[in-house]
């Protein structure tokens, strides 16, 4: 009996002298890496928000570029008709769109939703209209009526939607 209680006299006080330093030790190195995942990830935010502001601004001018509003003047010429002025407004939105593709990469899945959606109702509008119109016709008479239902529709264009929802998530990188 005497021998059990000396070897609990020296084994309780080591078992807590290890417990202890185990315990310190454990919060030092838990604290050492949190600290090194922080320094990792501020160091990946200071890299990566140049490149994912770009992607931002790019998609911004994408929109623009495509709103038509911008687009009917830049791509009509007085001797188009109806149906090559479709052809090219249509190919130059593609175009504009397949250059901006891989900034998808770097943008929220909304936001990239949106843009999607607006290219898609802006051909789909294109599409509508110049079926109303004989092919033959003048590429002007497109025009006057895709600007007459822009100016008379009193809701925010596909555009306009993506652009806020891009200009959201921008807000939302300076935030973090």
């Amino acid at each position: 009996m005497e021998l059990l209680s000396q070897i609990l006299v020296y084994l309780v006080p080591g078992i807590i002298i290890f417990l202890t330093t185990y315990l310190v030790i454990r919060a030092f190195l838990d604290r050492e890496q949190a600290i090194r995942l922080l320094e990792y990830r501020q160091a990946n935010l200071r890299e990566s928000l140049p490149v994912r502001l770009q992607a931002y601004e790019r998609l911004t001018l994408f929109i623009e570029r495509i709103a038509l509003n911008n687009l009917l003047p830049r791509i009509r010429k007085a001797e188009m008709t109806v149906s090559d002025f479709r052809t090219a407004l249509i190919s130059n939105i593609r175009m504009e769109y397949e250059h901006n593709l891989s900034q998808q990469i770097y943008v929220s899945n909304d936001s990239w939703a949106m843009i999607r959606a607006a290219k898609e109702e802006i051909i789909s509008m294109i599409n509508q209209q110049s079926l109303e119109l004989r092919p033959d016709a003048s590429s002007i008479e497109l025009s006057k009526k895709i600007i007459g239902i822009l100016a008379d529709s009193e809701e925010e264009t596909p555009g306009t939607k993506a652009i806020n929802q891009l200009k959201k998530d921008v807000m939302l990188l300076y935030e973090r």
